[in-house]
């Protein structure tokens, strides 16, 4: 991340990308939301999304926050905790609490 980025412009660009879908849920409780964001990018419907696809979903929504290569991988490794290829709910669900 470059100097002049805050140390939270990856939570602020997510939270950019959650705000535009949460008119959809806004009557709905937030882990409700939240349950609802990650099965919209769960696109396998599996309980996870693989690193490569988080990955490719990070690179469509880069514009919103620059991010090298490097800094998607440390971000994908940061949500990643059992550090087992996939974020499953749960990871999500605590990384997206991150303030």
């Amino acid at each position: 991340m470059e100097d002049h980025e805050s140390p939270n412009a990856n939570v602020d660009f997510f939270d950019e990308f959650f705000s535009q879908l949460s008119h959809i849920l806004k009557d709905k409780d937030e882990e409700t939301c939240y349950k609802e964001m990650f099965r919209i990018l769960d696109d396998n419907k599996k309980g996870a999304i693989p690193n490569e696809d988080l990955r490719g979903i990070l690179k469509r929504l880069q514009a919103q926050v620059q991010m090298s290569d490097q800094e998607l991988d440390e971000l994908i490794d940061d949500i990643d905790k059992n550090k087992d290829g996939k974020v499953d709910f749960s990871e999500f669900y605590k990384f997206m609490l991150k303030e």
